[in-house]
C-alpha cells in the first residue's frame, strides 16, 4: 500500500502531539457539506482521528517479516426490492445484528410502494503470516429509489478484521451514511412547526471480538459507538449512542447452524438539555435475534431469521411527544442462497416487519422481497 500519497509519514508525528490535521487530508473536503454537525463532535472526532491514524499508520508501516500470501479480491453484489412502504426500507434492512438496529424513522400515514435497487462493491485485501490472517476490506453500497428518488442514499464502510490465532479474531469497523432522507416531519426550533425535511447523518465505530469455544460453539462480543447528526431543523435529535451485546454460533450439525443474538442500546440526545424544545428522543432499547441456517445441499442455503426490537423512550418532558413512549418491532426474514459455481450466487428474499409506533394510531407493517446475485473475483 502506498502510503505517502496520504501524508502519513508528515502528518503521523504531528496527530500523535495532539496538533490539529484535519483539514490537510485529502478527504476532508468530503465532509465539509456536514461543517456544522462536525463542529458539535469535533473534540471526539478529533480523538477518534488520532485513533484512527494510528491504526492506518500502523497498517501502511508494518511489514511482516515472512508473508505467506497477499492478494486482492473483490465481491460485487445487486439487488432488486419491492417494498410496500418506502418510507420504511431502510431502517428494516438495516434491523440486523451487522447492520445499524436502531436506525431511526419517520412514520408516515402514507405507504409509497417502490422498487429499489441495491449495487455494492467491497474491495478486499488479504494477508497470511507466520502470526495470522488479516483482511483488510473497503464497501460502498447504494440505494436507489424507482418512484421516490428523495430517498436515495448510500453507506460506505472500511474494516479490519485479523487473527489472533487460530480460534479468536477482532473485528474494527468504521460506517458512514451521509444525509439519509427520513422524510418530511414537524420541526420544533422556531416553535411554528412547520414541515420540514428530516435528514440525518451516522457515524459508528464497531468492535467485536470473536472466539471459537468448541468444534460445534463460537461466541463473539460485539461493542458499538456512533453519533446521528441530524440537519438544522430537527438539530436537538442529535444523538451519541453505545452498543453491547453477545452473539452464539452453534453447529449442530454439517448441514444446520443455530444463531442468537442479544443486543442493548442506550442513545442520548442533544433534546434532553434543550427541554424548550419538547424533543427528546433519548432511549434504551434491546434486541434479540434468533437464527437457523439449513444446508440444504451442497448448491442450496436457506436462512431464517426473527427479530425482537423493543425501544423505549426516556424524554420526561412534560408536552413531548416521546413522553412515556416506546416501539416494538417483530420481523421475520426468510432468504434461499444457490451458488452457480465456486464465484456466483444467486439469492431469493422475503421479509416482513411489524411494528407499533410512538404514535398509536399509525402502528404499521411492512413487506420487502428481493432477488439479486453476488459475484467474487
Amino acid at each position: 500500500m502506498n502510503h505517502a500519497g496520504w501524508g502519513l509519514e508528515r502528518l503521523l508525528p504531528r496527530a500523535l502531539t495532539g496538533e490539529e490535521v484535519w483539514d490537510e487530508l485529502p478527504f476532508a473536503r468530503f465532509f465539509g457539506s456536514q461543517r456544522r454537525m462536525m463542529r458539535q463532535e469535533r473534540s471526539f472526532l478529533a480523538l477518534a482521528f488520532r485513533t484512527l491514524v494510528l491504526i492506518t499508520a500502523s497498517l501502511c508501516l508494518w511489514r511482516p517479516e515472512q508473508p505467506v500470501y497477499a492478494e486482492w479480491s473483490a465481491i460485487a453484489d445487486q439487488k432488486t426490492s419491492y417494498t410496500t412502504d418506502a418510507f420504511q426500507f431502510s431502517s428494516a434492512r438495516r434491523l440486523r445484528l451487522t447492520e445499524d438496529p436502531s436506525q431511526p424513522t419517520v412514520v408516515s400515514p402514507e405507504k409509497p410502494e417502490d422498487v429499489i435497487w441495491e449495487p455494492a462493491l467491497e474491495v478486499i485485501h488479504s494477508t497470511t503470516t507466520s502470526h495470522g490472517k488479516n483482511e483488510l476490506s473497503v464497501k460502498a453500497q447504494g440505494a436507489i429509489y424507482t418512484n421516490n428518488p428523495v430517498f436515495n442514499h448510500a453507506d460506505y464502510r472500511i474494516q479490519d478484521r485479523f487473527w489472533l490465532n487460530a480460534d479468536t479474531s477482532v473485528l474494527l469497523r468504521y460506517r458512514y451514511v451521509p444525509n439519509l432522507f427520513l422524510g418530511p416531519n414537524f420541526e420544533r426550533r422556531t416553535g411554528t412547526r412547520s414541515i420540514q425535511e428530516e435528514r440525518v447523518t451516522s457515524h459508528h465505530w464497531r468492535a467485536e471480538v470473536e472466539r471459537r469455544l468448541s468444534e460445534t460453539v463460537t461466541a463473539a462480543l460485539i461493542g458499538r459507538y456512533g453519533l446521528r447528526l441530524y440537519n438544522e431543523s430537527f438539530a436537538e435529535r442529535d444523538t451519541k449512542f453505545w452498543t453491547v451485546g453477545p452473539r452464539v454460533d452453534y453447529r449442530a450439525s454439517n448441514w444446520l447452524t443455530l444463531t442468537l443474538s442479544y443486543l442493548y442500546e442506550r442513545g442520548l440526545a442533544d433534546g434532553r438539555q434543550e427541554q424548550q424544545f419538547m424533543d427528546d428522543v433519548s432511549y434504551y432499547l434491546h434486541m434479540l435475534s434468533a437464527g437457523t441456517e439449513f444446508r440444504l445441499s451442497s448448491q442450496l442455503d436457506l436462512d431464517l431469521v426473527y427479530i425482537y426490537r423493543r425501544k423505549t423512550f426516556t424524554s420526561g418532558i412534560a408536552g413531548d411527544t416521546h413522553l412515556d413512549r416506546f416501539d416494538s418491532t417483530h420481523q421475520g426474514v426468510a432468504e434461499l442462497r444457490y451458488r452457480l459455481s465456486s464465484a456466483a450466487t444467486a439469492m431469493l428474499s422475503f421479509q416482513y416487519g411489524k411494528r407499533t409506533s410512538t404514535n398509536a394510531l399509525r402502528d404499521f407493517n411492512d413487506s420487502i422481497i428481493s432477488v439479486g446475485g453476488q459475484y467474487r473475483f
